[in-house]
């Protein structure tokens, strides 16, 4: 079954007027956001150091290999939407990008409230700078970095997941985050979840 975006679909439309791409990029994000689901940029034409075409497509739009021999669930779906837009060399004083190409379809559910959960747990760039300097500077494991962060920014979640993937952003070589403290705070924080009594010090 294919699911329409109608809400706020009057706001993204062909022939679409952008003053750069930096806006562009930003518009069609919100836009996507908006409307319950997440976009990326896929390919690109460039011409120099100039972006002359870009495609923007679903976050469930790629097509992806499961190298595991289990039967899992993946949620790249090769979903259809797309948007195709263009900064013409000719006939374009401004440089202005223009909304060329929208297939305004989706193969999964959207949810509004999926996005708004993704993007309230992402670290923000000061707790990102945290990350970094306990990562290269103090040599700090995920567990400890976690009760740093848990301390320093009480009114945000934080996942061992999301932590886990950052550390390894400045710890590229390092071995699996997974390891048996790690797992001991994954654990601690699923008994916490079934059951409110726990207390994790």
């Amino acid at each position: 079954m294919n699911y329409n975006v109608k809400n706020n679909s009057a706001s993204l439309h062909t022939g679409k007027t952008l003053a750069s791409w930096t806006i562009c990029d930003q518009f069609i994000s919100n836009w996507g956001k908006s409307n319950g689901f997440g976009v990326i940029k896929d390919k690109v034409v460039k011409e120099g150091v100039e972006i002359r075409k870009r495609t923007y497509i679903c976050e469930y739009g790629r097509k992806y290999t499961c190298k595991s021999v289990k039967e899992t669930s993946t949620k790249k779906m090769v979903c259809p939407w797309h948007v195709n837009a263009s900064c013409p060399k000719v006939n374009n004083p401004d440089s202005a990008i223009f909304i060329n190409k929208i297939v305004d379809e989706h193969n999964h559910d959207l949810s509004i409230e999926a996005v708004k959960f993704r993007e309230d747990k992402k670290f923000n760039d000061e707790m990102v700078k945290d990350i970094q300097f306990m990562t290269d500077h103090c040599k700090m494991g995920a567990t400890a970095q976690r009760r740093y962060l848990e301390g320093k920014y009480s009114s945000h979640p934080i996942y061992s997941q999301d932590l886990y993937a950052t550390i390894k952003k400045f710890r590229p070589m390092a071995k699996s985050l997974s390891n048996d403290a790690a797992q001991i705070s994954d654990w601690l924080d699923k008994q916490k979840e079934r059951d409110s009594r726990w207390i994790i010090m």
